[in-house]
């Protein structure tokens, strides 16, 4: 992929379901709807949460025998449709690393794997139950050819620090793989759009609409610009959904209502020498 010379790029959600444990078969599917973004004209494609494992398991050995290692050969087929697709893509997948499984998202490209996030918040829900938590403190932005792409995953939602983090160390945009329950209503209409705009930032979230194992997804994969517009949503059905997005209007910080007259430079304005609590462990 070559790196782009401005600063307007097309970003997609694949909202798409998942077989439990059927890796080959997941791994499969994901790689066709890649090439089918890239070939769309898309730039970025952001997939679910745990798209090449499926989520809903209940127990420890089911999880487990889910997860695949970084270096497992059939990464290898997301890696070409990448590359011969032009496109970057985001995959969530159960990562197994000696006796550890973490609920983890790949950023791929033709190249390989540029980047990889470990969900740090764990809710008592799905597969999540069974994972290990990540802590390797490693950036959460990873430089691509077209613009700083940052990443979190679902439950990390909740959390304003999740998103905080990536937005000052510069990303364009936040990818965030998901798997809401149909109850997570509120997530879907209202944290998205607070997280882009008081981050000012690009979100783009994927969802499935499909069932697993008795659990109703949600839908509502989408796309937010840094005011807070949903620019893309989708409702429960199946499908690649895109918009294009001008990266400038994240990198600026700024939000512009009258110019001279309104103006929020939010981020020039933070005072961290306030916020040490923020960061203190609490006492039992």
């Amino acid at each position: 992929m070559e790196t782009k010379t401005n600063s307007l790029v097309s970003v997609a959600v694949a909202q798409v379901p998942s077989a439990p444990g059927a890796l080959d078969r997941n791994v499969s599917i994901t790689a066709a709807h890649i090439r089918d973004a890239g070939h769309r004209g898309h730039d970025l494609v952001v997939f679910p949460e745990c798209t090449l494992s499926g989520y809903m398991f209940d127990s420890p050995e089911q999880t487990r025998a889910a997860a695949l290692t970084t270096a497992d050969h059939r990464l290898a087929a997301l890696v070409e449709a990448c590359g011969n697709a032009d496109v970057l893509a985001v995959v969530g997948l159960l990562e197994l690393q000696g006796p550890d499984v973490y609920n983890s998202a790949l950023l791929i490209s033709g190249d390989g794997i540029l980047g990889r996030y470990r969900k740090e918040h764990l809710p008592f829900f799905g597969a999540d139950r069974f994972v290990s938590p990540g802590d390797d403190r490693a950036p959460r932005v990873i430089d691509t050819p077209i613009g700083r792409i940052g990443l979190m995953i679902c439950f990390d939602l909740r959390f304003p620090e999740s998103a905080r983090v990536p937005a000052l160390q510069g990303a364009d945009v936040i990818a965030m793989p998901t798997a809401w329950p149909a109850s997570a209503t509120l997530l879907a209409e209202h944290f998205t759009r607070v997280r882009a705009v008081e981050n000012l930032v690009y979100l783009a979230v994927a969802d499935r609409g499909d069932e697993e194992n008795g659990t109703t997804y949600l839908g509502g994969s989408q796309v937010v610009a840094p005011t807070g517009e949903v620019l893309v949503r989708a409702d429960q059905r199946e499908g690649i959904f895109g918009t294009d997005v001008d990266l400038e209007v994240a990198r600026t910080k700024r939000l512009v209502f009258i110019p001279g007259e309104y103006e929020l430079a939010v981020f020039d304005q933070r005072k961290p020498q306030q916020y040490g609590v923020l960061t203190q462990t609490p006492e039992n």
